[in-house]
């Protein structure tokens, strides 16, 4: 398993536009289009069609990387995590102060910050995604 690609793209009416794009085994690109749908306070979106009821930018630096919490409620069980991404598609690399900022908030929000996985860097996708999409809008804003 590799580190996917994700361009993130505001929208015109406050929603989140994403691309995904997951390394497969064989060489190949999967790619995925989500939309992430503005909630009432700043900075907090959800996502219905996955279950995620709260999906919210926790920190960014607006260039370097973006520490998004997640949370979906489904047939009574609830579950959070926490996603950080890095950079461009140019510059996938890992942004320390995300990192740093991740392994704070892991506690906060109940999780053992010492389970958390960095996957393997990959551009397998980098480059798929930016010749349908462009490039990527600005990272969302902190709450």
């Amino acid at each position: 398993m590799k580190m996917p690609v994700v361009l993130v793209t505001p929208l015109a009416n406050g929603d989140l536009g994403l691309k995904f794009g997951y390394p497969t085994p064989d060489g190949g690109c999967q790619k995925m289009d989500m939309t992430f749908t503005k909630g009432t306070t700043e900075g907090q979106f959800s996502n219905p069609a996955m279950a995620q009821t709260d999906i919210r930018v926790a920190f960014t630096d607006y260039q370097h990387f973006a520490l998004l919490y997640f949370e979906t409620r489904k047939g009574g069980l609830r579950n959070v995590w926490l996603q950080l991404y890095g950079g461009r598609a140019r510059a996938p690399e890992l942004f320390p102060e995300g990192a740093q900022k991740m392994q704070l908030l892991a506690p906060q929000v109940g999780l053992n910050p010492s389970q958390g996985a960095l996957l393997p860097k990959s551009d397998q996708c980098a480059g798929a995604l930016s010749q349908v999409s462009g490039p990527a809008g600005p990272a969302p804003r902190d709450q």
